[in-house]
């Protein structure tokens, strides 16, 4: 399984989470096989660093680093308010 890649350059790579999937591996579900962190890192072929998480049932763009400065750097502008999370809900019934 592979995900979409939105954009990559030398210091981030940001992913179309899918619904369903966990971020990384968690004792919320011990025996979850596939997780993003996993799937990224094998599908580039080096370590990411996460910026930020969604929920297991949240889709949308999740950005990391690929050193830890730079997950550090992203996680840190998102603490301090310099970027933004925006959720849109669809919803039917």
């Amino acid at each position: 399984m592979t995900l979409e890649i939105l954009y990559q350059d030398e210091w981030l790579v940001a992913v179309n989470k899918p619904s369903g999937w966990l971020v990384h591996r968690s004792w919320l579900d011990r025996d979850e096989k596939v997780v993003v962190m996993q799937t990224v890192r094998d599908q580039i072929g080096q370590h990411v660093f996460t910026a930020h998480r969604l929920d297991r049932p949240t889709s949308g763009v999740l950005l990391m680093g690929l050193s830890s400065e730079a997950g550090r750097l992203l996680s840190q502008q998102f603490e301090q308010h310099q970027m933004q999370k925006r959720y849109h809900a669809i919803v039917r019934g």
